[in-house]
Formats: C-alpha cells, sequence, structure tokens
C-alpha cells in the first residue's frame, strides 16, 4: 500500500479546485446569455451555431468535472482526513451529476430545453458546490492544524 503525501495531496486539491474555478469562469459567461435568452425570446431565438457553441463549452465542464471527480477517487489522503476526503468526493461527484444533468436538458438536434430539469440542476448545483467549498476548506484547516 502506498504511503500518502500531504504535501502531494494538499497539491492535487487545489489542482481540482483551480481547474474547476476556471472552468466555473469560462463557462458562466455562456450560462448567463443563455439564460438570459431563455428567459427573453426562448430556445428557438439562438441561432444552431450559438446553441452548439453553449452545448459545447457545457460538455467540456461536464467532461473536465467527470475527470476531476477520477482524479479525487484516485487520491491517496492521509488518514486522518479519510473520512472529510469522502464528503467531499461525494460532494463533487453530486456536483459533476448535476452539471450533467443541465447540460441533458438541453436537446440541441430538436432545439428544445426541459425547463425544469434545466432550473432543478442549477439550484442543485449551488448547493453541490458549497458543500464541496465547506468540505475543501475542513480539509485545508485539518491539514494546517
Amino acid at each position: 500500500m502506498r504511503k500518502s503525501n500531504p504535501q502531494g495531496y494538499a497539491n492535487l486539491l487545489n489542482r481540482v479546485m483551480e481547474s474547476s474555478e476556471q472552468m466555473g469562469e469560462e463557462v458562466d459567461p455562456h450560462f448567463q446569455d443563455f439564460k438570459k435568452t431563455l428567459a427573453l425570446k426562448g430556445i428557438d431565438s439562438l441561432s444552431d451555431r450559438d446553441l452548439h457553441e453553449i452545448v459545447t463549452i457545457f460538455k467540456k465542464a461536464v467532461d473536465l468535472y467527470k475527470q476531476n471527480v477520477e482524479t479525487l477517487k484516485k487520491a491517496k489522503p492521509p488518514v486522518q482526513i479519510l473520512g472529510r476526503h469522502k464528503q467531499l468526493t461525494s460532494a463533487y461527484e453530486t456536483y459533476a451529476q448535476d452539471c450533467e444533468l443541465m447540460l441533458t436538458s438541453i436537446d440541441e438536434a430538436n432545439k428544445k430545453i426541459d425547463s425544469e430539469q434545466f432550473s432543478k440542476a442549477e439550484q442543485a448545483q449551488d448547493k453541490d458546490m458549497d458543500a464541496v467549498s465547506k468540505a475543501f476548506d475542513r480539509i485545508m484547516a485539518m491539514m494546517m492544524g
């Protein structure tokens, strides 16, 4: 069994969180524009190209988040924070699933959206990211303390 490297583990967590934050910053303008367009004009007002761009960026985010889940699952946390690490991984996996739920609410081929699913996914993501951040902060506090 491989021994845990606390510094390596902390660096891994930081990379996961930073990549998530960067992706969020990349996706957010597209998300906000998409939401505004849906509210004011509906999905039909989007060109095929614009809708494809939105779906593509959402898919890129979901792919990154799924990759981060796998990274977290393979991580070797110090034994004293194993429970917290499992909480973080679980919260992050739920976040990734809710992001995917949002993506699947958009039917690009038929230019339709399941508004209820989209809205539920949006609300869940806020709650999920809150849980991820809290778990991450607790882990970092325990490792510093």
